[in-house]
This record gives structure tokens, sequence and C-alpha cells, in this order.
């Protein structure tokens, strides 16, 4: 994401409570919490780390499987994770994280390798970190046919097809567990939005795509969402807004 302070600031303010966000969160933890529960052991406690932890709204629901460590290049995101209480944070980009090797038990990148020219290298840093046998979760915008003023504002260099997005994670020594669409629904009205942003006339500057709604419509469509992913919708249809990847580093 840009390290512009309007844009930082208006992120924090929208995404603790907007559907997109609250949404994507309750998905990762869903995916992601047999793992963890798996992993769990009585002699050490977890170590896991969220890389791009922005305002720390993942990193709050992770706390209570161990030791949570928030990576942040945004000084403003930071700032605001540290306004919530968060400790463990560090000013860092995704290429030079500043943890020794096969230190992490999970990694998370939610939202963050589009940001990154050189993704596979961010994929391998990653890798560095994870302790073999350790697990990596993904969530990346997918299909370029919806790139739009939101991917603009927000600094994004791509959004992923369900192939390249496994040619990365394969690219950079990963092995697949689970990679599926979310917020299928959502892709068609997304994509008439796209077309439409893009026939937008001149140089004239797109919106990003938090808009104001009613409370009951903001829960209703997290809970959209949500169901959703419960009915595995996500791995029936061939399109959706987003992918969720897990993986791990493999055991030696």
């Amino acid at each position: 994401m840009r390290d512009d302070v309007v844009i930082q600031e208006r992120y924090g303010e929208r995404s603790e409570e907007y559907f997109w966000n609250t949404a994507s969160d309750d998905v990762v933890m869903a995916v992601l919490t047999p793992a963890l529960r798996a992993m769990t052991t009585a002699r050490r406690p977890l170590r896991v780390l969220d890389v791009g932890c922005g305002p720390g709204n993942t990193l709050r629901r992770l706390q209570p499987w161990g030791q949570t460590f928030g990576a942040e290049y945004s000084e403003v995101g930071l700032s605001v994770a540290r306004r919530r209480g968060l400790t463990r944070l560090v000013a860092a980009d995704s290429l030079r994280l500043p943890f020794s090797a096969e230190t992490m038990d999970c990694v998370l990148a939610l939202d963050v390798i589009e940001h990154v020219k050189d993704d596979i290298a961010a994929l391998r840093e990653a890798h560095r970190l994870l302790r073999p046998g350790g697990v990596l979760v993904l969530t990346v915008p997918a299909f370029m046919s919806l790139w739009r003023s939101h991917d603009e504002l927000y600094g994004h260099y791509r959004r992923y097809s369900k192939a390249a997005l496994l040619a990365a994670v394969r690219a950079a020594g990963f092995a697949t567990e689970r990679c599926e669409f979310t917020k299928c629904l959502f892709y068609f009205p997304l994509l008439v939005r796209a077309r439409l942003d893009r026939a937008r006339k001149g140089d004239a500057p797109g919106g990003d795509d938090f808009f104001d709604i009613p409370s009951w419509l903001n829960t209703m469509l997290r809970w959209q969402i949500v169901w959703e992913h419960r009915l595995r919708i996500g791995r029936i249809l061939p399109v959706g807004v987003t992918l969720v990847w897990m993986g791990r580093r493999p055991a030696r």
C-alpha cells in the first residue's frame, strides 16, 4: 500500500468494521485455525508473524494463539496499531524482515504481495522465516479483468489468476494445501465497475472501494461472504474477487 498519510488514515479508519475486511479476516481465521490448533504444543507458544499488519485488525485475532508479531512498511499503519495497544511491531517491508531464519510457525501476508514488484522474492523471504512444516497464508486480489482505480490508488502491481498464484508459491518453495476464491458473488458487479472505471475519460482519478453503507447492510454483506465460504462456493465457481491460499514450507 502506498505510504500516503491520507490513504493510510482512511484505510485504518474504515477497515476495522467494514464488511469487506472483517469478512476477509473471518475467512482467513476459518482456514487457518485448524492448522494452528494442530501445531499447538505444551512445550512452547506458537510464533506467528503478520506481514503487512496495517492497523492490526488481524493481529488482534491471532493473539490467543501465541506470540504474535506484526511487520508493516507504513509508519502511519504502525501508529494506528500501537494506539490500539499492540506491541511486537516492526517497521519493515516484506523483502527484508528483521527476524532470524526458521523462527516462525506461521506467516500471514494478507493483501500484501500484489504491492511488491518482485512477489516471488517476498514469498522466499516468508519461506526463510518459517520453520520446516510452518504455514503460510496469503490473500491476493483475483483477475486482471477486475483492475480498477482502487488497485491504482493502493499501489497494486497486479491481480492474480489461480494459476499465476500457484506458480509463484511453487517457485518460492512452498507446497500448496488450499487455494480457493472468495467473494465470488461480487465478481460480476465489480467486473462492470472495472470496465466503467477504465473507460473514464482523461486522467480523472478514480476512488477506492470503501463506501458509506448502513450498519445493517454492512452486517448482511459480511455474513454473505462468510456463508459463501462455509458453503464452499469458492471451490466450485471458477471466479471470485479474492484468492485465499494456504500452504507450508516442506518439512525436511
